[in-house]
């Protein structure tokens, strides 16, 4: 395990000069963090989604250091949206990520509330696929 991840680390490091190697680094990483699951079995917790948005960071920061390091000026203003994007996509991650987290948790449980919750999941699709069926298309 710590070979695996020592190599994702390597990798990631590689990568700001050969890009090729990034996905397979960022895959090493998230391989080690697996294996450590696999091995520990700890309950669901919060620590699966910093992984996802520090792998996910990780990557948009070599790609953007890589498109840095070229020739070519950036565009104007993207001195502060490209970080903006970058943060915004950790944060969503962590958002994403957790939310998964509930609906596994959720679904190992039993009882009345998750038949609450499937009961509302089934309500709100069937409304939105009566709106999408009642709206008016207008031809082009």
């Amino acid at each position: 395990m710590l070979v695996v991840g020592l190599l994702g680390a390597l990798g990631t490091g590689l990568a700001l000069w050969r890009p090729v190697v990034l996905g397979g680094a960022l895959a090493a990483s998230a391989g080690a963090y697996a294996v450590l699951l696999a091995i520990d079995d700890p309950p669901l917790d919060g620590r699966a989604a910093g992984v996802a948005a520090a792998l996910l960071v990780t990557g948009e920061l070599v790609g953007w250091a890589r498109e840095l390091a070229a020739t070519t000026r950036d565009e104007p203003g993207n001195a502060w949206r490209r970080p903006v994007w970058i943060a915004a996509a950790g944060i969503g991650a962590v958002g994403l990520v957790t939310v998964l987290l509930a609906i596994v948790d959720l679904a190992r449980v039993e009882g009345l509330a998750i038949e609450a919750i499937g009961a509302l999941a089934a309500l709100t699709a069937l409304l939105l696929v009566r709106r999408s069926a009642t709206e008016k298309h207008v031809p082009d």
